[in-house]
């Protein structure tokens, strides 16, 4: 019984320590690219595609903690057209890793009227990845 123990515990740091692959960073991609697209043309679609259902975002919003549901997040970010001053606007993924049916991502937004630090938590749903946790640091810049 022991050595079974033992066995399932070592096929487990294993399975753990596999590398992610290629397609796995690439489905993760999927959910991100929709939040980027989603801020550069306002499309509340595109949002949706990105988050569960039930998805949270927590943090900082210049020394304020904020938290508030995807859904009230989308009504809030999604004005149906390209913000005014896209063309200044610059966002990213600094990074990606995932682990089996979990990943978490780094996407940085660098706008004129803010700077803000994503960082996602996702899931690997039967549909595909959503992000269920956005944790953030976002700063207005002095004007």
């Amino acid at each position: 019984m022991r050595r079974l123990a033992l066995r399932s515990a070592l096929l487990t740091l294993l399975i753990l320590a596999l590398p992610a692959q290629a397609g796995d960073v690439e489905d993760v991609m999927v959910p991100l690219q929709a939040y980027l697209d989603g801020h550069a043309s306002g499309d509340a679609a595109r949002f949706r595609r990105a988050f569960a259902d039930d998805a949270e975002l927590v943090g900082w919003k210049d020394g304020r903690y904020v938290r508030r549901s995807a859904a009230d997040y989308i009504a809030q970010a999604a004005s149906g057209r390209p913000p005014a001053d896209e063309h200044l606007r610059r966002r990213w993924v600094r990074s990606i890793n995932v682990t089996g049916k979990v990943a978490t991502a780094v996407i940085e937004l660098d706008y004129p009227s803010m700077k803000a630090l994503d960082h996602m938590s996702l899931l690997r749903f039967d549909d595909g990845w959503r992000i269920v946790v956005k944790s953030f640091e976002a700063i207005t810049p002095a004007q």
